[in-house]
């Protein structure tokens, strides 16, 4: 009976600290991916302007990416003094001292003295949390923030388990080394998931980051485009027709802009709902000129007169137009582009074909991947966005090759709203 038991009692520690540093790794690793991905402008730009300043929005964007990707309990970050620049948890805490400088002091002064580290578990919120800390670094290694990630201790569960199933498996050492065994297989596949939570986390840091660069540097322009076409708008008929579009799509940017800031957090479905037809008429009629000049001849197939959907027409217009510009993009020489729309048992489907060189199998398969792009100026967001809002209404959007081999075909689907 002692040997088992002694065994037992060995095995039982050598999981638990096993459990508790994979925990330890994951807290680190989160924080560390996203200290990585701040700059110290951004932390600046907070600490001097708060949530007025583009460093604030930066920091918001990227923190929220954090906690949700992650599924933490929360996601901060602090100054050199261990004040709070945000607070996913409580955003209004912002310019008090955080509280890990109670519960969870050494590991945040390690990581303010240069070094990421990860609290003991302490009480708070009715939960045992612990919290990875890392500290943001300047050109040099000079510290100006840390940012901190904390979560539940999620495995106190499984070693409560553990220590059940050992002590009823005392006298049965086959039993105990089976249930350690699968134990170990669990460990394995949970270290596999936490490397996939690690690197969709970095990715979506650096979205956060480009998002508030994309919000500093168009919405300036944007006034002023917009101003001049009021002002074009004066002219003779033909002008003010041709200001007008540029006003309203100003606007319509501005509204992207302010969407793109939200991409990382969690979006619910559009609301409002939008004509699937009218807003294609309205993106053809917006892309006359483009396709001109660029020697593109539209087929348009007959059209129903109307498809009420649950996308809002300005984001049935950001599809559009994404998908007809990408055919446009495919066909440099010029050429046919034929597009068509119908609706059939409660559903919208809209079709834009090229003519163009089409896709590989690699293309295809990484399609819609955040930062994928085969065009020398693409960001490689376009077609992501547009397929998040289609699926966001209940609908899809799906790129393939054309059937008779003569282009690529991007199609989209919506269930039509019930009057």
């Amino acid at each position: 009976m002692l040997a088992p038991a002694v065994l037992a009692g060995v095995a039982y520690r050598s999981v638990a600290g096993a459990l508790d540093a994979d925990f330890e790794r994951r807290l680190v690793g989160f924080a560390l991916v996203t200290a990585r991905q701040i700059g110290p402008a951004d932390v600046a730009d907070a600490a001097l302007y708060g949530d007025e300043g583009v460093g604030h929005a930066s920091l918001v964007v990227q923190l929220e990416a954090l906690r949700a990707t992650a599924d933490l309990a929360n996601a901060s970050i602090v100054d050199t003094a261990g004040v709070v620049l945000y607070d996913c948890r409580v955003p209004e805490v912002a310019g008090e001292v955080t509280r890990l400088d109670t519960l969870a002091r050494p590991a945040l002064r390690t990581a303010l003295a240069g070094r990421a580290s990860a609290s003991a578990p302490y009480s708070a919120d009715g939960a045992r949390l612990r919290a990875g800390i890392a500290p943001v670094l300047a050109p040099g290694g000079r510290v100006v923030a840390a940012v901190a990630a904390e979560a539940p201790v999620a495995h106190a569960a499984v070693l409560a388990d553990l220590r059940r199933a050992l002590a009823a498996a005392w006298a049965m050492l086959a039993v105990a080394v089976a249930a350690l065994a699968a134990l170990r297989l669990r460990q394995l596949a949970e270290g596999e998931r936490l490397e996939r939570e690690l690197t969709r986390a970095e990715t979506l840091a650096g979205m956060g980051r480009l998002t508030a660069t994309l919000a500093h540097e168009i919405k300036n322009p944007l006034a002023v485009i917009r101003g001049s076409a009021e002002r074009l708008g004066r002219l003779e008929p033909e002008a003010r027709r041709m200001a007008d579009y540029i006003v309203e799509e100003a606007d319509r940017l501005t509204r992207t802009v302010s969407r793109y800031l939200q991409f990382a957090r969690p979006e619910p479905a559009p609301g409002g709902g939008g004509d699937a037809v009218a807003a294609l008429d309205a993106t053809l009629a917006l892309l006359e000129g483009e396709a001109r000049a660029r020697r593109v001849e539209v087929a348009r197939a007959p059209a129903p007169a109307s498809a009420p959907v649950a996308l809002d027409n300005e984001s049935l217009k950001q599809v559009y137009l994404n998908a007809l510009l990408n055919a446009m993009d495919a066909m440099p020489d010029g050429g046919r582009l034929e597009v068509a729309c119908a609706t059939a048992r409660g559903r919208f489907e809209a079709r834009i074909a090229d003519e163009g060189p089409g896709l590989t199998p690699e293309q295809l398969a990484r399609a819609g991947t955040p930062f994928h792009t085969t065009k020398a100026q693409g960001s490689g967001l376009g077609l992501f966005l547009s397929r998040r809002l289609v699926r966001a209404a209940g609908g899809d959007l799906a790129l393939d090759n054309r059937a008779d081999g003569r282009g690529a075909e991007c199609v989209l689907t919506l269930p039509l709203r019930r009057a």
